[in-house]
């Protein structure tokens, strides 16, 4: 992938291709470039949906690093790649990047993770319900229940397990990708994410009932 520096260059502000989106920021592939880029959403890509607690966050996050998720995200990232086993690393983009915008503010270039046939990846929570078997719904769950219990593990701080996303490599063969975290959360007490021992019971909590919102909708007693 090109340099921050390169891409600042080379990015046509007005020709970005939206590919995702969330409430506070939006993901945009780059003409020409292998990767994509992220940034908060502008005043004119509000909708009825953005709450003013989010346009407010959004106003104090867009140019100001030491608020912009893009900014932590890409510490962190930096962080996770010295101290984490290296199978475990690869659940997240393989390049993160910051990168400036006169009319966005800062945003993250990262790795754009793509199925192996082009298409874009899905949250697990869609791919366990496309399914076909039994068999292959059992493998992504008990793929996602691992995962989470190696992130308490090492204490990452991965609180959204909505956003874990399934990349197909093959035919019913897969990896789990993280591509969309808040490393500090939003804590009411500033500084909790680096505390392992919340970190840890925090994960725990949150993968516990996200694993078994999975299990009341697409399993049987004792199918896993």
């Amino acid at each position: 992938m090109s340099s921050a520096d390169e891409l600042i260059i080379k990015v046509d502000e007005d020709n970005l291709e939206r590919i995702g989106e969330g409430s506070r920021r939006c993901c945009f592939r780059v003409p020409g470039q292998p990767g994509c880029v992220k940034f908060y959403r502008t005043p004119s890509e509000y909708t009825k949906k953005t709450k003013p607690s989010v346009r407010f966050s959004i106003f104090c996050s867009r140019f100001c690093l030491w608020f912009n998720v893009n900014y932590h995200e890409t510490l962190y990232h930096g962080h996770l790649r010295k101290r984490l086993p290296p199978d475990l690393f690869e659940v997240f983009p393989e390049e993160m990047r910051m990168v400036f915008s006169r009319k966005r503010g800062w945003g993250v270039v990262e790795s754009y993770i793509q199925n192996a046939d082009g298409t874009a990846i899905r949250r697990l929570i869609s791919e366990i319900g496309r399914a076909k078997s039994l068999t292959l719904r059992r493998r992504l769950y008990l793929a996602a229940a691992d995962l989470f219990s190696r992130l308490a593990e090492h204490a990452v701080c991965f609180y959204d397990p909505p956003n874990l996303m399934v990349q197909w490599t093959g035919p019913e063969e897969f990896r789990l990708r993280i591509v969309d975290f808040e490393p500090y959360g939003r804590a009411l007490v500033p500084g909790l994410s680096f505390s392992k021992l919340y970190v840890r019971l925090k994960v725990r909590r949150r993968c516990s009932r996200y694993l078994k919102r999975l299990r009341e909708i697409f399993f049987k007693e004792g199918e896993v």
